[in-house]
């Protein structure tokens, strides 16, 4: 993952836990627990309730079972997918800010139950077995006023995102066409100048070819005259 991706991912995180640790909704109320040896596993949504089409993170918390203390670096041999139905997807678990505590982004697309199927293991205990995440529900349940388009998984947020960049496109565009515009009438005018130029380096070859031809004239003119002085006799 980039790092401008796990960046925003763990800002998504914190802004999450933020919200709830703010609100009268319990954060850990329907996260599960389950006994690996001595190690136990808590899952769960990070934002509930969890709506269909809307992003959210599916949490790890990793911590001993005998003192209830956070396992550092617990996901380095453990591999979690989450399951709809015969459905399956791999996730990537990602550090969080509290210790012990990790996870993975996604977007359910249904609604209904979610497994998240975990093997490997940790602190060289094994760990093979799946939890069942609380149901992801259908935003309209939640939509308010009455007759929005709740179903639709994109937020405002995206949509102006969206907006903002085809408007920085579209100037983009009308720039770069300007800047065309401006060569193609540089290209002309450079085209008009060379065309002046050679029209007047033609007329000055004409001049230059009459002042010849007079001098040649009177050079002839003069070259008679003074023939025609040697033969008339002197008295």
């Amino acid at each position: 993952m980039k790092k401008t991706a796990v960046i925003a991912f763990v800002l998504t995180v914190m802004l999450s836990s933020a919200l709830f640790a703010g609100s009268n909704m319990n954060y850990a109320s329907a996260h599960l627990t389950k006994k690996f040896g001595n190690i136990n596993v808590e899952v769960g949504w990070a934002n509930e309730p969890s709506l269909a089409g809307q992003i959210n993170t599916v949490t790890v918390g990793i911590t001993t079972a005998s003192d209830d203390k956070p396992v550092e670096n617990a996901v380095g041999q453990l591999k979690a997918t989450i399951k709809k139905g015969g459905d399956t997807k791999d996730l990537e678990l990602l550090p969080l800010e509290k210790e012990g505590l990790y996870g993975a982004q996604v977007i359910p697309s249904q609604i209904g139950e979610y497994e998240l199927v975990l093997k490997g293991t940790v602190s060289n205990q094994a760990i093979d077995g799946s939890i069942t995440l609380d149901n992801v529900e259908d935003p309209k349940e939640f939509s308010f006023p009455a007759g929005g388009d709740s179903g639709n998984p994109v937020s405002s947020a995206v949509i102006e995102q969206f907006k903002t960049a085809i408007t920085d496109l579209t100037a983009q565009v009308d720039e770069a066409k300007a800047a065309a515009d401006q060569v193609q009438i540089a290209a002309q005018s450079a085209q008009n100048i060379k065309a002046s130029a050679d029209q007047a380096f033609m007329f000055g070859m004409i001049g230059v070819g009459v002042g010849i031809a007079g001098i040649a004239l009177g050079v002839i003119a003069l070259s008679r005259r003074e023939k025609v002085g040697e033969k008339i006799p002197k008295f």
